[in-house]
């Protein structure tokens, strides 16, 4: 069967995704890595086209901004007062001081706020959050930022398919470790439903069990949508989704004894 075939079965169909179970490994490999290129690419572009929007305007208006530095995923700068700027409906604001509370960027049309604790960039309705926090291992100050852009804008087209292409496949590797987790939880699942299936089956039906779930996820993504105890629901309802593909597949039947 075609793999977008399957792709399609997987989102609807937890009968026909008990069939898949005979396929050997090689499909269901392919088929995982096809499912986070339709999931994580468009994510990625978005979110580096977002960094993108924020580096520009950065390099904007770098040279009228404090002196600044970044380290341990804190922005400290030498500042009594928020710096902001307005120009086509378009904002830029820099403020390490705690004026600027995060819930006051939704007053702006269009801003892309650079706080003490994080990046917030909000367009079209929608805020983008970015701590620092997950930076914590580097460390930037206002003189680096401009040497760097220097140089950076010739690298930009090189460097995010880059970026993009890593995050796919760390994502990807992730996934792969979600399924044979997943997979695990199934030799439970497989005891409750009293079905006759090998680790090997198991694993095949639990890479396309994630279907539903990591599309969702990657449309909220695209929707810049945040999903309350995101964690958690994906888990339940991948694990919902393999309990039902399992009860499709038919009960082993019982050898009749004659006696004598």
């Amino acid at each position: 069967m075609n793999i977008f075939k399957q792709l399609f079965y997987s989102l609807y169909s937890p009968k026909m995704m008990a069939r898949f179970r005979f396929q050997k490994l090689g499909k269901p490999i392919l088929y995982v890595f096809l499912l986070m290129l339709l999931a994580s690419v468009p994510v990625g572009i978005l979110t580096t086209v977002t960094f993108t929007n924020a580096y520009d305007e950065l390099k904007s208006h770098i040279k009228d901004v404090p002196n600044f530095e970044l380290v341990d995923g804190k922005l400290s700068a030498d500042q009594n007062k928020p710096f902001i700027k307005s120009e086509n409906g378009d904002t830029f604001l820099f403020d390490t001081t705690g004026a600027t509370k995060p819930d006051d960027v939704d007053k702006y049309q269009s801003v892309t706020a650079f706080l003490g604790d994080r990046l917030m960039i909000k367009d079209a309705g929608t805020v983008q959050e970015f701590n620092y926090s997950n930076f914590s291992t580097m460390s930037f100050t206002k003189q680096e930022v401009i040497e760097l852009s220097e140089n950076l804008d010739d690298l930009l087209p090189i460097f995010i398919p880059l970026v993009i292409f890593v995050v796919y496949l760390l994502q990807t590797g992730l996934k792969f470790i979600g399924v044979t987790v997943l997979a695990t939880i199934g030799l439970l699942l497989k005891n409750i439903t009293k079905r006759k299936v090998s680790y090997k089956q198991l694993w095949v039906l639990s890479a396309y069990s994630v279907t539903i779930p990591t599309m969702f996820f990657a449309i909220m993504g695209l929707l810049r949508t945040q999903v309350p105890f995101g964690f958690l629901l994906y888990w339940l309802v991948a694990i919902m989704l393999l309990f039902m593909v399992l009860k499709e597949i038919p009960l082993p039947k019982k050898r009749s004894t004659e006696t004598n």
